[in-house]
């Protein structure tokens, strides 16, 4: 007698591609809310750009820093359970910051800066197991669209919360979005069977392969371009919105400026057709020449809220095509044998992306105001443009 199983039981035996994008989603949408209120509540505490810098210098070391730890922990503590202690931290984070003081504020950006690498470290592993080579053309660009929609709403509706109910408003949905996601996962039950990769298999540690990854001059160049583009979002998401709330401009501006930059994602897929059609080298040097001026004109002439917040849109359209082809010269760079220890040191780009940028902007704002950051922002996109004229032309 053949014996028939519940859509939900088929779902939780072989996750498909729309489950990790909605788990992803649920989890981003958590992140997302408190986004936008983040240098909002740091400018209110702080009220010293320095001070807010050396505040994400320290953040950043922290997420570099896990970035190394969580592969190591991952040999001792199955998958799920760093998976399940990254949204543990996403919950406890936003509560810690209705209680609005520097401390609390502090802790929970450190909390947030651990959890978000052993969330990402953690699912990107899951997706490899249960998703197939031949499906990561359709996968990808699914949880790419799901992200896009949970980056687009999130930090909008956080600014609108905040504004008009306070901060408890924005924390709590968020802690309760990060407590959906983690029961969800529960619910999915994912396992580290034979058939995918255990989690007791010895992960390759990044420091082991850093020096064999910067003898590949190719591999450099691959690292560098992302790390370029990343800057643009980590500044993007901290000092217009202060620089904007000190020129007199409203929360609402604000919402306005981030949902806008974040909307821009949906049209990456046109990028990555033109990228298609006429290589990619072209196309990343404009986009990181084209980002880099526009930051670059935002602090050299220091306008009002209006136009410095339709400045930096305007450039996200840049970091977006940057985003659709930033990552396709390591693809094609990464030699197949070792893609997976390449892979580890690569992604350093990210936390790197927040440490030495803040550690570069706490200096700078010794000496300089505040729209020096975007001067030194966008010399940063300039060099990344420079370096992609070193692309091969069949890219």
């Amino acid at each position: 007698m053949e014996i028939r199983f519940p859509m939900w039981a088929r779902v939780v035996e072989r996750p498909g591609a729309w489950v990790f994008a909605s788990l992803s989603a649920v989890e981003a949408l958590s992140r997302s809310l408190i986004a936008g209120i983040l240098p909002l509540e740091a400018e209110r505490l702080f009220r010293d750009a320095q001070r807010i810098s050396l505040l994400y210098t320290a953040i950043g070391l922290v997420a570099f820093v896990s970035s190394f730890l969580v592969p190591l922990v991952m040999r001792r503590v199955r998958r799920r359970w760093v998976f399940s202690a990254g949204v543990g931290c996403m919950i406890v984070a936003p509560l810690l910051l209705t209680l609005a003081s520097v401390a609390s504020f502090s802790a929970a950006l450190q909390l947030r800066a651990f959890a978000v690498v052993a969330v990402n470290i953690s699912l990107n592993l899951y997706i490899l197991d249960y998703i197939r080579r031949k499906e990561f053309v359709t996968a990808e660009p699914m949880r790419l669209a799901y992200l896009g929609a949970a980056w687009f709403v999130g930090p909008a509706l956080g600014i609108f919360l905040y504004k008009s109910f306070g901060l408890p408003a924005v924390c709590i949905p968020s802690a309760a979005f990060a407590a959906i996601a983690l029961g969800y996962f529960w619910f999915l039950r994912l396992k580290e069977h034979p058939t995918v990769a255990p989690a007791t298999r010895r992960q390759p540690m990044p420091w082991h392969y850093i020096r064999r990854y910067l003898r590949q001059p190719r591999l450099r160049l691959a690292w560098a371009i992302p790390f370029c583009r990343s800057t643009f979002w980590t500044t993007f998401f901290v000092y217009p919105p202060i620089y904007i709330v000190r020129q007199g401009g409203s929360e609402t501006l604000i919402a306005m400026m981030l949902s806008a930059a974040q909307g821009l994602l949906f049209v990456a897929p046109v990028f990555g057709r033109l990228g298609r059609r006429h290589g990619i080298r072209p196309i990343i040097v404009g986009a990181a020449l084209f980002c880099g001026t526009l930051c670059i004109l935002a602090g050299v002439l220091q306008p009002g809220p209006m136009v410095t917040a339709a400045l930096f849109v305007t450039a996200a359209l840049g970091a977006v095509a940057l985003d659709a082809l930033g990552n396709i010269p390591f693809l094609r760079a990464v030699r197949a044998y070792e893609r997976s220890e390449m892979t580890s040191v690569f992604r350093t780009y990210i936390e790197a992306s927040q440490l030495v940028p803040a550690m570069a902007y706490a200096a700078v704002l010794t000496v300089a105001p505040l729209t020096s950051v975007f001067v030194v922002l966008g010399l940063v996109l300039l060099v990344g443009a420079w370096l992609g004229r070193y692309l091969p032309r069949r890219m």
